[in-house]
């Protein structure tokens, strides 16, 4: 149980922008985990789901921008990924958002990219409440809190680099490439992750990235996390584009789908 007594966030509100709540008992139960440390408001249909999606796009609108409009709401977190974000993020009224604290990975890095360009909202990937977050509470509130994280990387092709750490879920990042482009003003080291891709794919969306030059112009560092790959598997094409990118690259297999996925604020700047 969190118990400090000077913490910031007070009030979480838990919205679900994405794919449809599974294991709702299960998720319940974290909520109320939960409860013993903070005052939670739910910002989704508990009843309604769409098939793979938590809700319509109408509705997973209207849950977004009021949790984000809250006043009493610190920080808002995402109860899963799965698909959905990319439908609803060029349709979101940004004016409405207030400056808080978000969580999200997966399928929400595309909201963690909107809402670094467009807003005052404080970002951070990583875990969620159905994959770990409620688990490592109070380390991850204290990362919120202060800002502060650990980065465990390996050298694939060394060097020195600077810039913003931004990134997240690989076919979220490229599924944005054909509409709003919400690639930061500053450079970037990149972070990369992704799951249930086969090795041809996670070939074709680093290169998209490599063809988008507007991007491309921006990394100064790339972050390789967890693929979900025996290592003699993909290290190869890992290093084919670290020497493609011809920047400093890295390793973090912490970064990733599964519970040890470490917190990180997005839009940090960091020197590696």
């Amino acid at each position: 149980m969190y118990n400090n007594l000077m913490q910031k966030i007070k009030t979480i509100g838990l919205i679900a922008p994405s794919g449809n709540i599974k294991n709702l008992d299960e998720i319940n139960k974290k909520i109320s985990i939960l409860k013993k440390s903070f005052k939670v408001k739910k910002f989704y249909n508990e009843k309604k789901a769409l098939d793979y999606l938590s809700d319509n796009d109408e509705n997973r609108i209207k849950y977004f921008e009021k949790a984000f409009s809250d006043k009493e709401v610190d920080l808002v977190i995402s109860i899963r990924g799965g698909y959905g974000a990319i439908r609803i993020v060029d349709k979101i009224n940004y004016n409405l958002i207030k400056d808080k604290y978000y969580i999200g990975s997966s399928d929400a890095t595309i909201l963690l990219m909107a809402l670094y360009k467009k807003t005052n909202v404080k970002c951070f990937h990583s875990l969620m409440i159905s994959n770990g977050f409620v688990e490592n509470l109070e380390e991850n509130i204290d990362i919120i809190e202060n800002n502060s994280f650990k980065l465990n990387i390996k050298p694939l092709n060394e060097g020195k680099s600077k810039g913003i750490l931004w990134g997240g879920n690989l076919s979220s990042i490229v599924s944005t490439f054909s509409g709003e482009n919400y690639v930061p003003n500053k450079n970037i080291i990149l972070f990369l992750e992704d799951l249930n891709e086969p090795l041809y794919k996670i070939d074709k969306m680093l290169f998209e990235i490599y063809r988008f030059e507007k991007l491309r112009k921006k990394i100064k560092g790339i972050i390789f996390g967890d693929f979900y790959f025996e290592k003699k598997e993909i290290l190869p094409l890992l290093k084919e584009y670290s020497n493609l990118f011809n920047v400093p690259t890295f390793r973090c297999e912490e970064i990733t789908h599964k519970k040890n996925n470490i917190t990180i604020p997005f839009g940090k700047e960091i020197k590696i």
